[in-house]
């Protein structure tokens, strides 16, 4: 108590001092008790809460989503190692002095639940609750906050050295200095996490964007504009030391059939324009109608137009990328309009098909797929005196009127257009009443044309003679063009066909297989009996070990026999169902123990993280594949290290997924290698050579693992290479829908 005066008297603003003797002088209270808190908390925390560095830094970008930002770059700099740092800038609306104290440097805040929508642009929050500044101390050993608002002179600046959150220390000790500087900018927040904890490869900040990609709003707003009242959407992107690994645009728009251009020009002239980097289609300038002067939108003025065009199942984007970029087409898919910058609703929203797209395909006069939700684009109309575009009295949508019917028509042909236009290109038919249609590939049309140009020429025409010559060695150009795609087209025909051949392979192998084990399970009982017998017999010692070896080795070799039995009687039953990952991997280990022993491989206990791990309805049998696929290559792995191995599986679940990952102590795989490895035939493996059976040739044909990469995401599921386990080299993870059983049964 004396010390505690003299601090009051001497250092009133000594607030560290004084809590801590304050904290000193409770600990004399013996009729009562008060909870502590002890500073290794944070650390247990920023684990338990935010179990990978992915996770982490998509909660810190909701963060900015929560703060009403409408952009977020991320700048990773020499972090493909540990002790790199991460700068994460937002331009959302900033701390004030309060907020940052009681909102950001409060454990298990309560702001997100009395201001469940963010105040600007009333988006429902996406931050979990508090989990934000655990993040970063998941990431990295240092955070530097400078936050500043519009109503700000200043930003405030605070560093927090998460290293001093040690055990055995009071959490309310641990005091962050806050301080005034210079703001760098309008509004915002820099988090700067110095020291990173671990390395990041860019597959690993692919899918960090991934898991903040139901945040983003798939379509572009032109920037010539002020910024709509109305969320005008949120844009992130990722840097690697200054050149972008990914944003919108390399991480959805890369994927689009087509890119679409249009606009109207002063004189109400309509134009388009449209490339295909899939199609090989370049960039070339249409004019909407039959010439120009024709077809002329008089209300028309500086109308942009722009969307990206997708045609679903038809092979151009991978599963895995659809499924998620189909599912945003739900909600975002379509036209939306834009007048003098501000959002007009409810044009392109779902449901709403104001340019008659859905109703165009109900039709069926167009074939070419040309639906809402073909589309993510938006339009945008400069009327800054309201002459063309009125809104109605309620305030949802605009008047209508010959501006508004001119603007329909002008997008519905434009959309129109190009889906016809990529059908022939992709040698479909676009229209139900197109007469004569064929599928003429690009080398029967060059030489069509060029026959054409050649009977012109031989007419005596002087300069159209030359003019003519020009354009046939230019279509002999485009010929060679088009014979170097075939060739490119026939090897990749050959790829797929060998590996449709092997797939081929390994269908008869498990016939085989199955043929097999239903002949051994006659011989299994007379084998055990016939070892037993002759090992009673034997008499010498050494006759005796051999013969006890001969019973467990067949004691092996039945559990082998029962494990594949059994799954190719449950694979016979087509009905899926959810698994629950403790059976798979129980069964997988009691069956590969004696491999275990022999191989001088330690296989660590499986832990399992919470209970209910049911995945989505699955065959069991394909378990079997997927684990022992991860299995032979593990081992391959460690033989090349030629050291005692290790494995270990982690079974858990994270919201709505269950997730296993199988690590292994071998060399390990390369950073630049990590989605390779999921390729058909890529592989490290040396096959023997011409001696070599087919069989030991398969072993090293590197379609193991695109096999469980088909099976997994067959069911919208992921699978990928993260950071391993503590002494381990290499943690391959599984990620699946989860089934709620309850709901199941």
């Amino acid at each position: 108590m004396k010390k505690l005066e003299l601090v009051l008297e001497k250092e009133p603003n000594n607030y560290s001092k004084i809590l801590e003797l304050s904290s000193s002088i409770a600990e004399f209270d013996k009729e009562n008790v008060r909870f502590s808190v002890d500073a290794g908390v944070i650390n247990r925390l920023g684990k338990e809460l935010v179990g990978r560095h992915e996770t982490a830094v998509s909660e810190l970008v909701k963060n900015s989503y929560d703060a009403d930002a409408l952009t977020v770059d991320l700048y990773f700099k020499d972090c493909d190692k540990p002790g790199g740092t991460l700068t994460i800038e937002d331009s959302g609306l900033g701390m004030t002095r309060e907020q940052l104290v009681k909102g950001f440097m409060t454990i298990s805040s309560s702001d997100k639940i009395h201001n469940p929508k963010s105040p600007r642009y009333n988006r429902t929050r996406a931050g979990q609750k508090g989990i934000g500044r655990f993040a970063t101390q998941r990431i990295g050993q240092e955070l530097t906050i400078v936050t500043q608002t519009l109503k700000s002179d200043k930003a405030l600046k605070v560093t927090i050295d998460w290293d001093k959150y040690e055990m055995d220390s009071n959490l309310l000790l641990i005091s962050n200095t806050i301080e005034e500087v210079e703001k760098e900018k309008e509004e915002g927040t820099t988090l700067t996490i110095k020291n990173v904890r671990d390395s990041w490869s860019d597959s690993m900040i692919r899918r960090a964007y991934k898991y903040i990609t139901d945040l983003l709003q798939p379509f572009p707003l032109s920037d010539r504009f002020e910024e709509s009242t109305n969320d005008p959407g949120f844009k992130v992107t990722f840097y690697r030391d200054n050149i972008i690994v990914v944003d919108e645009q390399s991480a959805f728009f890369q994927h689009a059939l087509a890119e679409i251009e249009a606009y109207v020009d002063e004189e109400g002239q309509g134009y388009y324009s449209f490339k295909s980097d899939k199609l090989s289609i370049s960039e070339e300038v249409y004019l909407i109608g039959k010439k120009e002067r024709e077809d002329k939108f008089h209300s028309l003025k500086n109308v942009h137009f722009k969307a990206y065009y997708f045609v679903w199942n038809a092979g151009y984007i991978s599963r895995s990328v659809e499924k998620h970029i189909r599912e945003n087409a739900r909600e975002y898919g379509g036209v939306r309009l834009y007048r003098n910058g501000f959002r007009v609703l409810p044009y392109g929203e779902p449901q709403n098909d104001w340019l008659r797209l859905d109703a165009s395909v109900a039709r069926r006069s167009i074939i070419a797929p040309h639906a809402n939700i073909n589309f993510f684009g938006f339009v945008e109309v400069i009327d800054r005196d309201g002459e063309y575009f009125q809104e109605q009295s309620s305030r949802e949508g605009l008047l209508e009127n010959e501006s508004l019917d001119e603007l329909k028509d002008f997008g519905y042909k434009v959309l129109t257009d190009v889906a016809i236009k990529v059908s022939h290109a992709r040698e479909r038919k676009g229209t139900a009443g197109q007469k004569g249609w064929d599928k003429k590939t690009t080398k029967d049309v060059i030489k069509e044309v060029k026959k054409e140009f050649d009977e012109i020429s031989k007419d005596d025409k002087g300069n159209i003679t030359v003019k003519l010559k020009t354009i046939s060695k230019k279509l002999e150009e485009l010929e060679e063009v088009e014979e170097k795609e075939t060739l490119e087209r026939e090897a990749k025909a050959k790829e797929l066909l060998k590996e449709i051949q092997l797939l081929r392979i390994l269908a008869s192998l498990g016939l085989t297989i199955g043929e097999f084990v239903h002949e051994v399970n006659h011989y299994e009982p007379a084998f055990k009996y016939d070892a037993e017998f002759l090992t009673n017999l034997i008499k010498d010692t050494e006759g005796k070990k051999a013969g006890i070896r001969l019973q467990k080795n067949l004691e092996a070799f039945t559990v082998y026999t029962s494990f594949f039995k059994d799954a190719i009687s449950k694979n016979v039953n087509r009905e899926l169902e959810p698994i629950e990952l403790r059976e798979p991997v129980s069964n997988f280990i009691e069956i590969i123990t004696p491999d275990l022993i022999r191989s001088n491989i330690n296989f660590e206990k499986p832990e399992f993280i919470g209970y209910n791990l049911f995945t989505c309805p699955m065959h069991s049998s394909e378990w079997a594949s997927i684990l022992f696929n991860f299995y032979t290559n593990a081992k391959k792995a460690i033989a090349k290290k030629a050291t005692t191995g290790k494995i270990a599986i982690e079974a858990g679940k994270i919201k709505d997924k269950v997730y296993l990952e199988f690590s292994d102590n071998g060399i390990g795989i390369a950073p630049d290698k990590e989605d390779e490895i999921f390729e058909a035939f890529y592989t490290t493996s040396n096959p023997s050579g011409s001696s070599s059976t087919e069989l030991e040739e398969l072993s090293g044909t590197g379609l193991g693992l695109k096999i469980v990469k088909d099976i997994i995401e067959g069911y919208g599921g992921e699978v990928f290479v993260t950071k391993p386990k503590e002494n381990y080299k290499t943690t391959i993870r599984i990620e699946l829908p989860k089934t709620n059983i309850e709901d199941y049964e």
